[in-house]
């Protein structure tokens, strides 16, 4: 257990920034840039800007080892909350999401209500171009879009014209990259529409941020994020209208694999949604259902984090993808809101920056309140021109949203690619946008290396969300990115490594003048008379409530607790055999060969080849020590060690959100235990151990920590019919045996069945068979006891009304047939003694048969149901076939 927790204290997902204490020249700080970048740290007069006093002086005050408490407070926090990037890879790697900054981004409010303005009505304009192209296509046939921008990218999805309601508004979430140029004016570099990513990691940033310093948090004022995640939940409810107003909503999610992941568990914890993948979902007659483990669940609401692409395989680009068939064409029924609207991806193109002025003033009336970057879009002839006879000092990306070639800044590329670059402009110029570079405003940040601030470019993502009454509602706050150290005067992915939180403080400076005046009078994107309003739970509604767990998560949670149990069982079997090894004198050799053959029986180890069997039937010594060396390393056989390891790491990977952080890392780490070759004994011992202690944290997980809801009763289920089909067996394979080898396998027998201590505690003297059988067959105390568990398996079961009934017959007739048989006859070598061991062998016989009925039954029932149901949950009556 020490081992376990030691590995998990070392483990770390926050770059450490400094090691000593706060040291800087506010005058170097506030010297103008070389490249005449604006400085976020001085007003207008040039002095350091009062919200920017507040935090530098705070930062100052910091004694050194104040400021390593504070940077291993936010190591701790980012590392308890598993907000790493690409975390859930296959190969194991873990990345940081970016690693976040001692020092927040701070602006006053009065400069962030020009932002908050200005992205509204930037999220508004783009909804209303992507009700217009899907739909009556205005702005093409009045000049304001070209058509091959639009049409000629694969992110403009054909089947999804006429789709989306003219009435409605499609944009429900949006996101936008700013900076400020060399004169403080914020320009817009990116529209973020389809999933935009972030949202999570701006609350989280928060939350950490804001206890560990709370009082310069306090200090400053700081505007909390809380209203954005209500608006945004409460615009989810409202999507659809339900007559009984239980909207039904979840989080659609490319699974565990995606980079983002985090963020999709978080966000869906915050909004209190289930998250779901493709799988989980399933059209029946054009509505959406989730397959739950009571049934198919009528799904209102979809707020999605997979690409247009990747929604509908039926219609979206064939079946390479993954998918829920039907789903457009439950959209066009009205039977379900996606959010955001299926095709919004084609809004995030490069080259709609140049012409979303016009678009505004045409649709609003009103000029763009936030501009843009300089842009040219090479499929105009003027533009073209423009970006050959400047090409030396441009930057080019892709006009279309789904090509993910990176951005390419000419005086950085080689004359291999500046030559192909030229080449594309020369035969597909429309395909390319060039923009201007500008040089992004400084603010300070902490520097590795000579442990002093240095002025940093950044860039700033902020999020917005339909509100109920069709106005776009800005989260006051968002992420600030920040260079890490580069030589190009262009931020990328590879360059851009730190984060910030954005607090917005009622302590600050005046604005700086914005080029664009403010009307006084903006029209709401849209007027809903009936706003959306969360109804208090009913008494009925309230003990009605459940915990919605999708049939893949139950069955994931269940094959969990049965790879679980196997694990732990086969190491309890496998450490006991290499301590007999270790331990060998002659009379224990025979007792090293039947454990063996256990282990054979049980598929844990190989069967022997003829030459490693003495002539006495024992198994050769040498052969043994060198399948335990291998038994961590992969094997053929389906109850090896290492493949029931690897199955348990694959279960909780494809379940990740419903465990805690600390229990996936104990999971994520135990294949690491296992090896590649052959190990020394006293390596395998080690690392078994190891491997023992994970499983009994996974012991205490199930028992403890986790909500006693389906998902658990799934887990818990997994386990006892483990528990009870491995001491079935392994019973089972020593009633066969002599009398003279049951004798000596006694004490290994309870080892193996975690019954050695309460043996010795409870009759203080060496085994005796009688004693060992009535623990390990009868008892109703012991929690390992065939007795016991049967018993529990049909106390767990009976909750799951599994259809099939042969399976609860036979182990009801077990525990009869247990009940029948006098122990008071017995004695070792008796004809007694005999009748009773085949009476119990046949016992084990019927259980094992019946719990290979029960899996299957379950197995069909919950996960691969082609029944109909009728439930009294609230849930729909429909065919539950989800294949």
């Amino acid at each position: 257990m020490v081992g376990v927790w030691s590995k998990l204290r070392t483990m770390t997902h926050c770059k450490v920034i400094i090691n000593g204490c706060m040291d800087f020249s506010l005058d170097q700080l506030l010297s103008p840039s070389p490249d005449g970048a604006f400085s976020e740290l001085r007003d207008q007069a040039g002095r350091l800007a009062p919200e920017w006093d507040y935090v530098l002086s705070a930062l100052r005050n910091l004694a050194p080892d104040d400021l390593k408490g504070f940077l291993a407070y936010i190591s701790e926090n980012i590392q308890n909350r598993g907000s790493i990037y690409n975390a859930y890879s296959e190969d194991g790697s873990t990345e940081p999401w970016e690693s976040l900054s001692v020092i927040p981004y701070v602006i006053s409010a009065q400069e962030w209500d020009f932002i908050e303005l200005a992205v509204a009505q930037r999220a508004a304009v783009i909804n209303d171009t992507l009700r217009d192209i899907y739909g009556a296509q205005q702005l093409i046939r009045r000049g304001l879009v070209p058509p091959s921008l639009i049409f000629g990218q694969r992110g403009f999805l054909w089947p999804c014209i006429n789709t989306l309601d003219a009435h409605e508004n499609h944009l429900h979430m949006y996101a936008v990259d700013i900076a400020r140029d060399e004169n403080g004016q914020w320009r817009v570099l990116k529209d973020r529409t389809q999933g935009p990513l972030g949202a999570g990691y701006a609350l989280q940033n928060r939350q950490i941020m804001s206890t560990a310093l709370p009082a310069l948090f306090n200090q400053l004022r700081v505007h909390p994020q809380t209203d954005y995640f209500r608006a945004l939940r409460h615009t989810l409810l409202s999507s659809m209208s339900v007559e009984d107003g239980n909207v039904v909503t979840v989080l659609l999610s490319p699974g565990p694999k995606h980079p983002a992941y985090f963020e999709h568990v978080f966000l869906a914890r915050q909004m209190g949604v289930p998250i779901t993948e493709s799988l989980d979902l399933t059209v029946r007659n054009d509505l959406l259902y989730l397959k739950t483990l009571r049934g198919l669940q009528r799904v209102h609401v979809v707020l999605r984090r997979l690409e247009d692409s990747e929604c509908d395989p039926m219609e979206l680009y064939g079946s390479d993808y993954p998918g829920i068939p039907g789903l457009l064409q439950a959209i066009r029924k009205g039977n379900v809101t996606v959010c955001n609207a299926l095709g919004s991806g084609v809004l995030e193109s490069a080259g709609m920056l140049e012409f979303l002025p016009g678009i505004c003033q045409h649709l609003r009336g009103e000029p763009l309140l936030m501009d843009s970057i300089r842009s040219w879009w090479c499929g105009d002839e003027a533009n073209l021109d423009y970006a050959r006879k400047h090409f030396d000092s441009l930057m080019f990306k892709s006009s279309f949203s789904s090509m993910r070639a990176s951005p390419q800044y000419v005086p950085d590329v080689n004359q291999a690619q500046r030559e192909a670059l030229l080449q594309r402009l020369q035969t597909s110029p429309r395909s390319l946008v060039a923009h201007e570079v500008m040089p992004l405003a400084r603010i300070p940040e902490i520097d590795f290396e000579s442990q002093q601030l240095q002025m940093r470019r950044f860039t700033m993502r902020v999020f917005a969300t339909l509100t109920s009454d069709g106005s776009y509602q800005v989260m006051p706050g968002g992420v600030v990115r920040v260079e890490d150290k580069s030589n190009t005067p262009v931020l990328s992915s590879r360059n851009r490594q730190i984060n910030k939180d954005l607090w917005v403080c009622r302590v600050g400076r005046p604005a700086v003048p914005t080029v664009v005046t403010i009307p006084p009078d903006r029209a709401r994107v849209r007027s809903v008379p009936d706003a959306f309003e969360a109804k208090p739970l009913t008494l009925e509604q309230l003990l009605a409530a459940h915990t919605t767990t999708p049939a893949r998560i139950g069955e994931n949670l269940f094959w969990m607790g049965r790879y679980g149990i196997r694990a732990e069982l086969s190491v309890l079997l496998l450490r006991t055999i290499t301590r007999n090894l270790t331990e060998r004198v002659t009379e224990k050799e025979t007792l090293i060969t039947l454990l063996y053959k256990l282990g054979t029986h049980l598929h844990v180890l190989p069967v022997p080849s003829a030459q490693a069997i003495g002539a006495d039937d024992t198994y050769d010594i040498n052969f043994i020590r060198h399948q335990l060396g291998a038994s961590l390393t992969p094997s053929s056989l389906n109850g090896a060690l290492a493949n029931n390891v690897n199955y348990l790491h694959q279960c909780a990977f494809n379940i990740r959100e419903k465990l805690s952080l600390d229990v996936w890392w104990v999971v994520n780490y135990m294949p690491a235990y296992l090896g590649s070759a052959e190990l020394d004994l006293t390596v395998v011992q080690q690392r078994m151990q190891e491997l023992f202690a994970s499983c009994s944290i996974l012991s205490g997980f199930t028992h403890e920590q986790m909500t006693r809801d389906e998902g658990w009763s799934f887990l818990l289920l997994g386990r006892l019919i483990e528990k009870l089909g491995r001491m079935s067996d392994t019973l089972g394979f020593f009633l066969k045996q002599s009398e003279h080898d049951k004798t000596i396998m006694l004490e290994s027998l309870l080892e193996i069945a975690y019954s050695i201590v309460t043996y010795r505690a409870r009759y203080h003297r060496e085994e005796e068979m009688l004693a060992v059988l009535y623990l390990l067959v009868f008892d109703r105390s012991n929690p390992y006891s065939l007795r016991y568990l049967c018993q529990s398996l049909l106390d767990n079961s009976a909750a799951f009304n599994v259809q099939e009934a042969q399976s609860r017959q036979i182990l009801q007739k077990a525990l009869g047939d247990l009940d029948a048989v006098d122990l008071a006859r017995f004695a070792v070598g008796t004809p007694a003694a005999g009748q009773i061991y085949q009476q119990l062998g046949s016992v084990c016989a019927d259980i094992s048969y019946a719990l290979s009925i029960f899996a299957n039954s379950i197995s069909h029932q919950y996960f691969l149901v082609t029944e109909t149901i009728t439930s009294d949950t609230g849930l729909e009556t429909a065919n539950k076939e989800f294949l």
